[in-house]
């Protein structure tokens, strides 16, 4: 009897009623639409704020390598008072490490724009047929066979 009271004619004819709960379905899609839009422009969120976000939340993992830092800085400030002769050599080799790095994460950062921006695309693989593979017919299962083998 539940069954028999969920469907309740609206209207007295059926074309009204279908144009009705047409009408209805079209709204409550628009609707989810929308909504469904308004959230995701609402998590849309620059890079540096999401970075910080993440250094605030991944902040006990990151407590360890500051104090890490700061054990190696100590260590290498007590090898060149030991060892003056060593200190441009050590500041070098960080600064040319540290140039690295900065390379690596610029490009990174760079690429993370690009794809957030729909700019990049990644590169797709043509497929290039041989003269010898154009000229001949064979048979299914000799295609089947050698399709998996590489081309040199």
């Amino acid at each position: 009897m539940s069954d028999v009271d969920n469907n309740v004619y609206l209207t007295l004819t059926d074309k009204n009623s279908d144009e009705f709960i047409l009408e209805h379905n079209k709204e409550a899609l628009i609707l989810s639409k929308n909504e469904t839009i308004a959230r995701i422009a609402h998590e849309l969120v620059s890079i540096p704020a999401a970075l910080v976000r993440l250094k605030w939340q991944n902040r006990r993992e990151i407590y360890p390598l500051q104090v890490k830092e700061e054990i190696y800085g100590a260590v290498i400030n007590a090898i060149i008072e030991l060892k003056p002769e060593l200190r441009d050599k050590i500041l070098g080799r960080l600064e040319a490490n540290y140039q690295h790095l900065l390379a690596r994460e610029t490009a990174t950062l760079r690429l993370s724009r690009k794809l957030s921006d729909g700019e990049y695309h990644t590169t797709t693989v043509t497929t290039v047929v041989t003269p010898e593979t154009s000229n001949q017919k064979a048979a299914p299962e000799k295609q089947e066979k050698t399709a998996g083998t590489k081309l040199k």
